[in-house]
């Protein structure tokens, strides 16, 4: 432990916090995994498959009568079941997931924005 504290640059105490804690959903969410993307964050994910907030973001982008577990599993390439297990997470972790998508959301958009700004440039000579 205090190799994996001194590695990610955390306290013991949060180690420990957060290991009791991910093990506690992963009780009941067996087909979940946490992942590092970027060091020092964590981020729920199938164990066979991409991370939760994708699985929220195509859930509600396809809303409608037309969606279901078996269209959005379609549209992203996902097998019913791995749907199931990101919605249930997200079903139980709403604040976690509903605010990650919100920060993707808003580095999009800053990100375009920058690309915007660049392509003002295009036409100075």
């Amino acid at each position: 432990m205090d190799f994996f504290a001194r590695r990610t640059g955390q306290r013991k105490s949060t180690v420990i916090t957060t290991a009791v804690s991910e093990w506690l959903r992963l009780q009941d969410h067996p087909q979940i995994r946490f992942v590092t993307p970027i060091p020092g964050v964590r981020r729920a994910a199938l164990a066979d498959g991409p991370q939760v907030w994708s699985v929220a973001e195509a859930w509600t982008q396809s809303a409608g009568p037309e969606r279901s577990v078996a269209s959005v599993a379609a549209s992203i390439g996902l097998r019913d079941d791995q749907v199931e297990a990101a919605l249930s997470y997200w079903a139980d972790n709403r604040d976690e997931i509903d605010t990650l998508v919100d920060q993707i959301h808003s580095c999009q958009e800053a990100e375009y924005a920058a690309w915007q700004r660049r392509r003002t440039l295009d036409s100075v000579k």
